[in-house]
């Protein structure tokens, strides 16, 4: 049954969203309006004790590299200037790995940040869930399937789904999966959808909301090692369309959530690019992890990407006239994107219409712009075709 939504005007009623990671239409268009940020997204180091075969960074070379502690000191406090409220520590790799981890989280939460981790869990102790837990952060776990097997193979290991269980468990009896706000959960699990686990997606999505852990779906893209070792396994536009329509009839059934369908992150949204910076691991900066304007040549000075954080500060990338574009995206969308009733709550997915855009020879700016190919919602295209 298609979605139909009887009062554009209204903004959806969202389900409960997980502390620090992503925020409204509201809050994001407030923050992008008074120049302010509100997260920070780093890379930590390229370490890590997994191989999944889904890897869009490849982490687990190797090669490690990992990032100088007091430059991502300097950087947060640069970030709490500008009006940060929290610190997705995203790795790269496996950001438990790295040496300071635990002063790293110590210091985002002097900052009164939120200090936000995503791991796979593994490593996660009792001790260490509870040391998360003192210090105010909400973490983002892994769980691709609930049978061994499938998640052994996703994550190129055995005796994995063990070890997720055992961490997930760890943090829960810490207190991560009691509510202490309404609408705020303080554990997430990330789960990448495939040919592999479609048929179990409603069963994770249910052990989500029945123990209230923030359910972050992604879809399998054709990035990193997924382009070589799971090329049978990517879903269809229709497979897609059909279990977001599932999802959203199974939470106005069950447990009363509404929300847009048609956004990048199932039941959440994303305009990341109205508030948040992604800093890698050399110190580039990027609008979100899959727009990778550090790698464009047109975008280089002297063949150097400018605005990385060992020389320019956050203020001056902020302000520059690159990113101030890029905050204001939602002003020169082409495409179904530009005429959107929903533009006040989904900009679609920039990091995927940004590397189609590129791969087919479109510039950097003009790339960004371009409509969101993984939309579903019926509308004209440019051309009249719909």
């Amino acid at each position: 049954m298609p979605y139909i939504n009887t009062n554009p005007e209204k903004l959806f009623s969202p389900p409960p969203v997980l502390k620090g990671y992503l925020y409204g239409a509201k809050a994001a268009y407030a923050a992008r309006d008074s120049g302010k940020l509100l997260a920070l997204r780093l890379e930590t180091n390229t370490s890590c004790n997994l191989r999944c075969r889904y890897c869009y960074a490849q982490s687990g070379e190797a090669l490690a590299k990992f990032a100088d502690f007091k430059t991502l000191c300097r950087v947060l406090s640069e970030a709490k200037e500008l009006g940060a409220r929290s610190a997705v520590i995203i790795g790269g790799g496996e950001p438990t790995l790295y040496p300071e981890f635990r002063e790293l989280v110590a210091y985002i939460d002097s900052l009164k940040l939120v200090p936000m981790i995503f791991s796979n869990t593994l490593l996660i102790t009792e001790s260490l869930a509870a040391f998360l837990y003192e210090h105010n952060a909400s973490v983002m776990g892994k769980l691709d399937s609930l049978r061994p097997e499938v998640q052994d193979y996703l994550a190129g290991g055995e005796g994995v789904f063990v070890g997720i269980k055992k961490g997930l468990s760890n943090l829960i009896n810490a207190g991560f999966s009691e509510v202490e706000e309404p609408g705020i959960l303080r554990l997430g699990v990330s789960f990448v959808s495939n040919k592999m686990n479609l048929g179990e997606i409603e069963k994770i999505w249910h052990f989500c909301r029945k123990n209230q852990i923030f359910p972050n779906m992604e879809i399998l893209t054709p990035t990193g090692r997924a382009n070589a070792e799971l090329t049978d396994k990517f879903l269809t536009a229709e497979e897609i369309r059909s279990y977001k329509l599932k999802l959203l009839a199974l939470d106005r059934k069950h447990y009363g959530y509404d929300w847009l369908p048609y956004t990048p992150i199932t039941a959440s949204g994303c305009l990341q690019h109205l508030y948040s910076f992604y800093i890698n691991i050399k110190g580039d900066v990027r609008p979100c992890a899959p727009t990778k304007l550090d790698e464009h040549p047109a975008l280089k000075v002297g063949g150097k990407y400018p605005y990385n954080v060992n020389q320019m500060s956050l203020k001056e990338i902020y302000a520059s006239e690159l990113f101030t574009y890029v905050r204001n995206i939602d002003k020169v969308l082409e495409g179904r994107c530009r005429a959107c009733i929903h533009l006040n709550e989904c900009i679609g997915c920039r990091g995927y219409a940004y590397s189609l855009g590129v791969n087919k020879g479109l510039g950097p700016l003009k790339a960004l712009r371009t409509e969101c190919q993984q939309c579903f919602k019926e509308g004209k295209r440019k051309g009249g075709k719909a």
